[in-house]
């Protein structure tokens, strides 16, 4: 088949007329008969390249899927323009649990199957997580060469031995966020310091009007910097920087593409170098000290492994990231599902009602309610499966890996699969957290009761480690015949995210206590329309909304005075 019939069989329009366009008597004329062969035997042989790749490939590999019209940059620019939803278009027209798109000269390799994702995502010499991300953590905080020498030192245990400063802070970070008292701690500051919040808003009779996703915004950044950087946290120091930081979370992908971003991403740009400064600055003048156990130990453990004061500052952007970047939006889409659906929203409110005890405050003057977070994880079982199916519907980010040996996979039910060294993995959750094949018919339907396990509310499923052994317990129950890599909220396997605990413990308080706290309503006074998910971006983070709604807040009736508390 000739590329012209290639491109007209593609159905892609555009290019076709412009490779007819461009071997038109017209161009012949300006450009030469010469060029205009040359692209056109340049495309051609480039198609039947790929051919070649795969008819070249071995066997056992993940099935080669060519480009049916643009080889080798096709499917770079497919990703580029349709996001994480570009793997579920190649899915929906090859069906394979796991493939291959050729991607310049490198192989991605798609992994659609959570019986082979389960494999992929243990810790393994084969595979590395960290040798996909640095780069990408390179560009967005702006690391120096010299740190990212000391970053990059024995990464994946390679000198035989598992010291290191990412091994180091790895494991600091797992300990610390691990159930016990330092993350009770941690947890009890954040959901003290968002009632401190919320109970100066809209307070008595008062009405305001805000984006609801500039509400959740406002809360979470002051609560989370202060919870985890403590009370000399930079947006403390700087309160301009609270918007400057959203400037720069909206322009992650430009300054990650790294193309001149002083002028290509000016403004995420300009975010970025301000709130470095102001990190650096935290680090000099030594305000880690009076934060929390968490930020203490990091410092110390980036400035010991030789860390300049500047890119230990620099270091904290992405921690910054890590700990709003996905909450934030993840809470929006929480708070929007229940207040665009009355009957979900009156039977949240009467299921919370069990976690409050109602008091006084001190001097008796006002009514005091305190919500207790731990009874809601263990006695609202509507809550906690609303929390979890909106992380499944809104969760489509990657779960990455670099194949750094050549070797094989296998999983029950498919047959085993080389993965050649050099090739770079994408496990798929926005495929699979919709496959109906997982999940069932209403995959793609939001379905808040989902979650809630017929036998027992507390019900966990687990995360492999290392040796393929059960070690970590996730607070995310599954349906019955659900395998446990299929939910991909907080990733999976050795890397699993470590904040998932505080996640859980902070976002679950906080919209229990605004769904007894506050009546949202869209500016008429009517229910909140649920917006669109902008499903077509690189994503760094859980989907935004195509659109952010304006809506009211005010105090629920009879509820204008009274004293809020979270307690975990």
């Amino acid at each position: 088949m000739s590329y012209f019939s290639r491109l007209r069989a593609a159905n892609i329009p555009w290019l076709y007329h412009f490779t007819v366009l461009s071997c038109s008597p017209f161009l012949l004329h300006i450009s030469g008969i010469r060029t205009c062969l040359l692209l056109y035997m340049i495309l051609t042989i480039a198609l039947d390249a790929e051919e070649v790749l795969k008819a070249f490939q071995d066997p056992s590999e993940p099935p080669l899927i060519p480009h049916p019209y643009l080889p080798f940059l096709g499917h770079v620019i497919g990703m580029f323009w349709h996001g994480a939803k570009y793997f579920d278009i190649v899915n929906r027209k090859t069906q394979y649990p796991i493939f291959t798109l050729q991607t310049l000269n490198a192989r991605t390799i798609g992994v659609i199957s959570p019986q082979l994702a389960a494999p992929i995502q243990r810790a393994s010499k084969s595979t590395s997580f960290y040798g996909m991300i640095l780069e990408v953590t390179k560009r967005l905080v702006d690391f120096d060469e010299p740190s990212m020498k000391i970053i990059r030192w024995n990464l994946d245990d390679e000198l035989g031995h598992h010291e290191g400063l990412m091994n180091e802070s790895h494991d600091m970070v797992a300990s610390v966020l691990s159930p016990g008292p330092i993350l009770n701690q941690i947890s009890s500051t954040q959901l003290e310091k968002f009632a401190e919040l919320l109970n100066t808003m809209a307070p008595g009779s008062n009405l305001l009007s805000i984006s609801l996703m500039d509400f959740v915004k406002r809360v979470f950044t002051i609560a989370n910097a202060f919870t985890i950087y403590g009370p000399q946290n930079p947006f403390a120091m700087h309160p301009e920087l609270v918007q400057k930081f959203w400037d720069y979370e909206a322009g992650m992908i430009k300054v990650m593409a790294d193309i001149v971003p002083s002028i290509t991403a000016r403004k995420p740009w300009l975010a970025r170098k301000a709130i470095n400064a102001a990190l650096q600055e935290f680090i000099e003048k030594e305000h880690y000290r009076s934060a929390s156990p968490l930020i203490q130990k990091r410092v110390a453990i980036n400035l010991k492994h030789g860390l300049t004061t500047q890119m230990a500052g620099h270091a904290e952007l992405i921690l910054l990231f890590g700990i709003i970047g996905n909450a934030v939006p993840t809470t929006f889409w929480f708070l929007a599902n229940v207040y665009s659906n009355p009957d979900l929203l009156e039977q949240i409110r009467k299921e919370t009602s069990q976690a409050v005890l109602c008091s006084r405050n001190s001097d008796k003057s006002r009514k005091e309610k305190v919500i207790n977070v731990t009874k809601l994880k263990t006695m609202c079982p509507l809550l906690v499966s609303t929390y979890r199916e909106t992380l499944r519907l809104i969760g489509n980010l990657a779960s990455v890996r670099l194949v750094t040996n050549t070797h094989y996979i296998s999983a029950p039910g498919h047959p085993s699969y080389l993965l050649k060294k050099g090739s770079m993995i994408q496990i798929a959750a926005g495929v699979i957290h919709t496959s109906e094949s997982v999940w069932g018919a209403d995959a793609k339907t939001f379905n808040p009761t989902r979650f809630i396990s017929s036998t027992t509310s507390s019900e966990q499923f687990s995360s492999e480690t290392d040796a393929g052994v059960t070690a970590e317990k996730t607070a995310t129950q599954l349906p019955k015949n659900v395998p446990s890599a299929a939910y991909r909220a907080f990733g999976g396997g050795s890397v699993i995210c470590p904040g998932r605990h505080f996640a859980q413990s902070e976002i679950l308080g906080f919209v229990a206590l605004c769904v007894n706290m506050f009546d949202v309503t869209d500016g008429n006074g009517g229910v909140i329309d649920l917006p669109e998910k902008d499903d077509g971006r690189i994503p760094l983070s859980v989907m935004k909304p195509v659109k952010e709604p304006q809506v009211v807040i005010k105090r629920r009736e009879g509820e204008e005075d009274v004293i809020w508390r979270l307690e975990l």
